[in-house]
């Protein structure tokens, strides 16, 4: 029985899943080769995949939706407040400034890095819950790498050095120890970068509803997969 549904055996009622939408308007994160703030990637992708949880009858609690939420800290304690036992934040990925290169889009100067692509999953091992954490965070990377994405490696080599450690290279799962939210959560938590969107054209494919869907379907299954949800008419109050 995977870690966290045997750890709530006996209890009938779903728990609630945390779907934090990274960044916030002051600080929207990467601009997109198109000049697109990330923020707007991670609201549109946290949407889609909050409808399909919901539709499989697991509670949602959206963090940060709004797009007020600064504190950091707040993310992961207002995620708790409201009863979620996972916490999953949605980022979409770029690249060090080092490896942008410039092109221009409609008059506008942009940056681009078309060498790099792929989704990638984190864990902190400063987070209390790290075996559960990484059990659905390989949970989720199996699942997207068996939808047909790609894995993106970048983050284990910089021009500076060596770069995050590998948690699981064959699911996409980095240790990145001194992420705040999740390093600050009491429940098991997981950061997803569902692609890179300073590539062209994997920016134009994460910019679809049939990509955000893909992506929602694999995180819902990995999430099942795991033990933190369970689709309708599997649960004893059912």
């Amino acid at each position: 029985m995977p870690l966290l549904l045997s750890a709530l055996a006996g209890v009938a009622q779903a728990v609630p899943v945390a779907v934090d939408v990274g960044h916030y308007l002051e600080r929207p994160g990467a601009t997109s080769a198109y000049g697109i703030a990330e923020f707007e990637y991670n609201q549109s992708l946290a949407a889609v995949l909050a409808a399909r949880l919901a539709a499989d009858g697991v509670p949602v609690r959206m963090i940060g939706w709004r797009g007020e939420m600064a504190d950091l800290r707040e993310r992961p304690r207002q995620a708790e407040a409201a009863g979620a036992g996972f916490f999953l934040s949605i980022h979409h990925d770029s690249v060090q400034e080092s490896q942008l290169a410039p092109w221009v889009w409609k008059g506008r100067v942009m940056r681009h890095a078309d060498g790099f692509a792929g989704f990638s999953l984190y864990v902190s091992r400063l987070n209390p819950r790290l075996e559960e954490s990484l059990a659905c965070a390989r949970a989720i990377g199996a699942a997207l790498r068996d939808a047909g994405l790609p894995i993106a490696t970048h983050h284990a080599a910089s021009p500076a050095g060596p770069g995050l450690a590998w948690a699981d290279e064959a699911r996409g799962v980095y240790y990145y120890d001194n992420l705040v939210v999740l390093k600050t959560a009491s429940v098991p938590a997981v950061l997803l970068e569902a692609g890179v969107i300073v590539n062209r054209d994997e920016e134009r494919q994460l910019a679809t509803a049939e990509r955000r869907s893909l992506t929602a379907t694999a995180v819902t299954r990995g999430l099942r997969d795991c033990g933190v949800t369970e689709p309708i008419g599997s649960r004893g109050d059912q």
